[in-house]
Parts: structure tokens; C-alpha cells; sequence
């Protein structure tokens, strides 16, 4: 029996148009991180080099507040768990997320 081949007609999209589709939104997500006190000016150098992350507060204890923001969810995820994995992280949780669709972003005013 020949076996048929059939050819498929798809749209002009290619692979990964169709599995990373551009962005819609923006990501801001805050996490809180507790350390241990001795690795805290390590870390926060780690962080400086990353540029991915702002830190809002800190305390001598080991507990740092970052703000972090992303097109992507994924990224937010992938950046907590980077964070956790750091040499003297004993924790890090997300604590706060907001996603803002970039074409309300766009129509929005500048402040004066």
C-alpha cells in the first residue's frame, strides 16, 4: 500500500511568532526576600549587576523589599526563583503583582 503524504497549508506565521506572541502587558511584581545578614551586601551586588531589580527596603536583620517588572509573566517567575537560589537566601515570596495592558499604557497622559 503507497503511503500518501499530504502537505499542510498553514498561515505565513513562522514557529516562534505563534509561540511567543508579542506582549500585552506590562508585569510589576514586588517580592520580599530574607537573607542571611552576612550574605546581604553580596546579594545586593548581585542584584546591582542583574538590573532587574529595585530594592525598596531593607533591614539589618536580613529582610530586603524588591520590585521587579517584566513584559512577560515568565520572566517575573524565572527572576523569584534566580532570587532564591542565591548563596545566603533563606526565603523569597512574591507578594504583590499587577499586569497593565501596554495599550492602556499608550493612551494614558504624562504627568505634568
Amino acid at each position: 500500500m503507497p503511503i500518501s503524504i499530504h502537505h499542510c497549508v498553514t498561515d505565513s506565521l513562522i514557529a516562534t511568532e505563534t509561540r511567543n506572541p508579542p506582549p500585552t502587558h506590562l508585569h510589576i511584581a514586588s517580592f520580599i526576600a530574607h537573607v542571611r545578614p552576612e550574605h546581604m551586601c553580596k546579594l545586593k551586588d548581585w542584584l546591582a549587576l542583574s538590573q532587574q531589580y529595585e530594592v525598596h527596603a531593607e533591614d539589618a536583620l536580613g529582610k530586603l523589599v524588591l520590585v521587579t517588572e517584566s513584559q512577560y509573566e515568565q520572566h517575573i517567575l524565572q527572576r523569584l526563583d534566580e532570587l532564591r537560589a542565591q548563596t545566603g537566601v533563606l526565603n523569597a515570596a512574591l507578594v504583590y503583582h499587577e499586569q497593565i495592558a501596554l495599550d492602556e499604557l499608550a493612551t494614558e497622559e504624562p504627568p505634568l
